[in-house]
């Protein structure tokens, strides 16, 4: 009987254990501190290898501009790997995108090369390779115009690429530049 009280205890938990980012969320870590820091409201985005935005975990401020593949465990202790960042590849569970910028995210660590391969050759063929990543889940977008675009839990509404990004690209003020331009 005490068992059946502590289970159904356990699960009467499972609601507020979802609903953490209520306590400690990403608007309470931008409101804290983080929208007076230039570091990152002069940069395009914010990945976070905690939900919620905790900043006490790692996290990596990508830079205008900047793509590239991100570190893992064996990558980012080999010297002629190409990876930037602390170790968050396949690890990124939140994520806040400034102002004016676009973050683009692939679940491959070839997803950012693949798509340029495709846009270097015509707008056509990288628009078709955008629509067929996203199509398969292996490609998220997010964009954020005049106030940062919060991603709290990836595992919410994008389950599939939950801890599971490998490569990114980041613009700002490109406007509705088409890809491959």
């Amino acid at each position: 009987m005490k068992l059946l009280v502590l289970l159904a205890g356990l699960v009467g938990l499972i609601p507020t254990i979802s609903s953490l980012c209520a306590i400690q969320g990403c608007d309470k870590w931008w409101n804290t501190g983080a929208r007076h820091n230039p570091s990152i409201t002069g940069a395009c985005a914010v990945l976070f290898d905690e939900n919620c935005c905790k900043a006490s975990k790692t996290f990596y401020i990508v830079k205008k501009e900047e793509e590239g593949k991100l570190c893992g465990t064996v990558s980012s202790f080999n010297p002629l790997s190409s990876c930037v960042g602390p170790r968050i590849k396949d690890d990124i569970e939140s994520l806040v995108v400034m102002p004016g910028c676009t973050l683009e995210v692939w679940d491959k660590g070839s997803g950012l090369q693949n798509a340029k391969k495709e846009e270097a050759k015509s707008y056509n063929a990288g628009n078709y390779k955008d629509n067929v990543d996203r199509y398969k889940r292996n490609k998220l977008v997010f964009s954020a115009s005049r106030t940062i675009q919060i991603v709290e839990e990836i595992n919410d509404d994008f389950d599939d690429m939950d801890e599971d990004i490998e490569s990114y690209r980041c613009r700002c003020n490109q406007g509705l530049r088409p890809i491959g331009k």
